[in-house]
């Protein structure tokens, strides 16, 4: 069987690929920008895919690559963008624009096209990652967390409109992995509020991955894996 996992340069997208391949999964990534250590998932047979999700020709392009292969079973929608919203409303009409075409237009054009290789599976299979955040946006990230809450949403639809050849459930990630620029003041403030205590790390995203996979009873659902932080932040 393969699985599309969108978002493969780093962090949880690498590391859902390198899962796949050693449950043996046949697995095709997309990536934005080239990395070196992209060299990995070659190496152990990733199909990769380079497509800037903002430009729909070039969500296009991974249509096309799945096309060649008659075997798709599960789409992992991890492809994201991140950052604070800007000072300047013109530059935050920007960012809103971009969100919206890497967490709801290319996972629509995504799914849509391929829904049909799904449904020909005995499970097949989509999951969308979203965030905790969708419940209880914060002002300084309203775009983001708007187009979030607009993928939860798409995923939603699809569960009803896919069923019952395709599944469609949701995972709501918390604090996981911190970014890079996450600095110790920041961490511990967000610790803080997380009741377990605790970074998460990427192998309980992995875990929920695998049941949804496996429980074939199980559409228009939402898992959140965040050590219990939203229980603060709702």
């Amino acid at each position: 069987m393969r699985a599309l996992v969108t978002g493969c340069g780093r962090r949880l997208g690498f590391y859902l690929c390198e899962q796949l391949v050693a449950a043996g999964w046949q697995v095709t990534g997309s990536y934005r920008s080239e990395r070196p250590e992209l060299d990995r998932l070659r190496d152990v047979g990733v199909e990769l895919v380079q497509a800037d999700f903002t430009r729909e020709e070039e969500v296009g392009a991974v249509v096309t690559a799945l096309a060649a292969h008659e075997d798709l079973a599960l789409i992992i929608h991890n492809a994201s963008a991140f950052e604070p919203q800007a000072a300047d409303p013109a530059v935050q009409l920007a960012q809103f624009d971009q969100f919206y075409r890497v967490h709801m237009a290319a996972p629509f054009q995504l799914n849509r096209a391929l829904a049909p290789a799904l449904a020909r599976q005995p499970n097949g299979c989509i999951i969308h990652i979203t965030d905790i955040y969708i419940h209880a946006p914060a002002p300084q990230f309203a775009a983001y967390v708007a187009t979030k809450a607009g993928a939860h949403s798409l995923a939603m639809s699809f569960a009803r409109e896919l069923a019952p050849a395709v599944r469609v459930n949701t995972i709501e990630p918390g604090p996981i992995l911190f970014l890079d620029e996450h600095g110790d003041d920041w961490r511990q403030q967000v610790l803080a509020k997380t009741p377990l205590a605790r970074e998460g790390g990427l192998e309980p995203i992995w875990q929920a991955v695998q049941m949804l996979m496996k429980n074939d009873y199980m559409t228009g659902a939402s898992i959140r894996v965040d050590g219990g932080r939203a229980l603060a932040a709702i």
